[in-house]
């Protein structure tokens, strides 16, 4: 497995004991992302899981109506399809390839912040290796450099936001999350 497999494979992991851990009323809390409660959160991982591995794998997932249990088998088939990817993944969200170890790179940053995104919502903490924020630090930098066509309204990333913070919360304020985010206080 390349290094980049495993990065992913490990925040994939962390992200999902996360989700492992909610119970029903957790599912209606508001979370850091505008205007999404943890259930839309939790589809919309799903949903951007299964937009790539249908493609690789060339059949659908099986339907489930609890969004916890469809995250699981999104997050175990992405990491089966990205395993048997080639050196390029379709991403239709851009419709384009990509490299695939850029893939994974991005997904690694993107699932570490969802995770943050999750904990901040239940109102658990939300510790990340150092090595895994070390490697997570200079990509969440690179994909929202200003002038970035994943920067701005209606796209993957709010601005940056700028601060002395620390750990995990460097690079949630890298992708535009404010770290002093806390639920009940509005979501960004």
């Amino acid at each position: 497995m390349n290094e980049a497999l495993r990065l992913d494979a490990e925040a994939l992991q962390l992200l999902s004991a996360e989700v492992g851990a909610l119970g029903d009323d957790d599912l209606t809390l508001p979370t850091p992302c505008a205007g999404w409660l943890v259930s839309d959160l939790l589809r919309h991982l799903t949903e951007e899981h299964e937009l790539i591995v249908t493609r690789i794998l060339r059949a659908p997932a099986a339907p489930d109506d609890d969004v916890r249990r469809a995250f699981a088998a999104s997050a175990g088939r992405w990491l089966d399809a990205l395993q048997r990817a080639g050196a390029a993944t379709f991403v239709p969200r851009l419709n384009r390839d990509m490299a695939t170890s850029r893939v994974l790179s991005v997904h690694f940053v993107d699932m570490l912040v969802h995770r943050w995104d999750l904990t901040r919502a239940v109102g658990r903490p939300c510790p990340v290796p150092d090595r895994l924020i070390e490697a997570a630090r200079p990509v969440a930098a690179e994909i929202t450099v200003p002038g970035s066509p994943l920067v701005g309204a209606g796209r993957a990333y709010a601005p940056r936001l700028t601060g002395n913070f620390s750990a995990i919360d460097q690079v949630v304020a890298l992708l535009g999350r404010d770290p002093a985010w806390a639920a009940g206080a509005g979501a960004q």
